[in-house]
């Protein structure tokens, strides 16, 4: 299976510090190809700062309610984890994501 950035899906996440886990939709930033991939999760807990991204179109994407990209909170997924593909992101709201995502990770000024 390949998944192509900006594509949202639904995945079984695991907690870090506890058994268990929690199924929640995630965007796909990227996939080179073999059995895991690149992802920000998404939250309906809305939130405002320079790593979370608003959804503009959540709907379209098949979110249930509106929600956030959390572009500090990047995980590698197992693939196989997986339950379903919901969506894409929007034009717009990819762009918003790629702005969040220089702002998280520009080198400039770094020591």
């Amino acid at each position: 299976m390949t998944l192509l950035p900006g594509e949202v899906v639904l995945i079984r996440i695991g907690f870090h510090e506890a058994s268990g886990g929690k199924i929640r939709p995630a965007v796909v930033l990227l996939d080179t190809g073999d059995d895991d991939f690149v992802a920000a999760p998404i939250t309906s807990r809305l939130r405002t700062s320079d790593f979370e991204v608003t959804i503009q179109d959540w709907r379209a994407v098949g979110l249930n309610m509106p929600s956030t990209i959390r572009v500090h909170k990047l995980a590698v997924l197992a693939k196989n984890e997986i339950i379903r593909r919901l969506g894409s992101v929007s034009e717009t709201d990819r762009a918003a994501l790629n702005s969040a995502l220089r702002r998280a990770f520009s080198l400039a000024g770094a020591q």
